[in-house]
């Protein structure tokens, strides 16, 4: 799987010329770029909800409940006999992708990351429900 950098559309309002200032915004930046809207608004959307279930945007809770009001279903993992599959192995082309403590994103076939996050491996992830 082919790994390209990706930032979600952050380095249009923040600076993300260092690691350091482009971390700890992963669901966000995953849910920007799986779902193709504006970084600020999911920022909004997530901030909002939170506010309403009384958590954090990157909480659990808060982007399975704003990814699911948007139409995405979520799946258990995939295993390759009793291990899960790793990201870079994903067989999903378009996908958000939950790890150990991060969530990432494949779009057509490539993982979109701040990183290249391809040897960690893919929990559950969300899918687009079909029309």
């Amino acid at each position: 799987m082919k790994y390209i950098e990706n930032h979600g559309g952050r380095e249009n309002y923040t600076r993300c010329r260092f690691k350091k200032d482009s971390t700890g915004d992963c669901v966000l930046r995953a849910i920007a770029i799986g779902t193709g809207q504006d970084y600020k608004k999911v920022r909004d959307d997530l901030f909002k909800l939170a506010a309403e279930l009384w958590v954090m945007p990157n909480a659990k809770r808060c982007y399975e409940a704003y990814l699911t009001s948007l139409g995405w279903v979520k799946h258990s993992p995939i295993k390759n006999g009793r291990r899960k599959v790793r990201v870079k192995d994903f067989p999903i082309g378009n996908a958000i992708v939950t790890t150990c403590n991060h969530l990432t994103t494949i779009v057509d076939g490539e993982l979109h990351d701040t990183w290249n996050t391809g040897n960690y491996a893919a929990n559950s992830y969300y899918t687009k429900a079909a029309a």
